[in-house]
């Protein structure tokens, strides 16, 4: 049974930057099945890369398969990356793309994705 919070009160939670850092990683990785739309079955073969950019407020998540053999620069597609979406409950909040894209971006390619 939950607790109630007596009347004339109040519960607080204060976060340090890690732990929002934390929490929103945490978040992700509970959610992978919804925010990344892959199987179940999928989700325990994923990796997640992930960064965030204190200065402008932003968070970036990578879901691949290529384990510890990562190629993904997250600070460098953080920066050069539009939002993929506005809010994580639509149905459009991640885009796709394939190795050779990505690669382009961090090389400072641009396309219909960058800034």
């Amino acid at each position: 049974m939950k607790k109630k919070i007596p009347k004339n009160s109040c519960r607080i939670i204060k976060l340090s930057q890690d732990a929002v850092f934390e929490w929103i990683y945490e978040n992700i990785i509970d959610n992978m099945e919804t925010q990344f739309d892959v199987h179940r079955s999928e989700v325990t073969k994923l990796t997640l890369s992930f960064d965030i950019d204190w200065e402008t407020k932003e968070f970036i998540c990578v879901a691949h398969n290529h384990g510890i053999n990562n190629i993904y620069d997250t600070e460098s597609l953080l920066s050069k990356l539009k939002d993929t979406t506005s809010t994580l409950y639509s149905g459009n909040r991640y885009i796709e793309l394939t190795d050779e894209e990505v690669l382009a971006i961090q090389n400072g390619e641009e396309n219909e994705y960058t800034k």
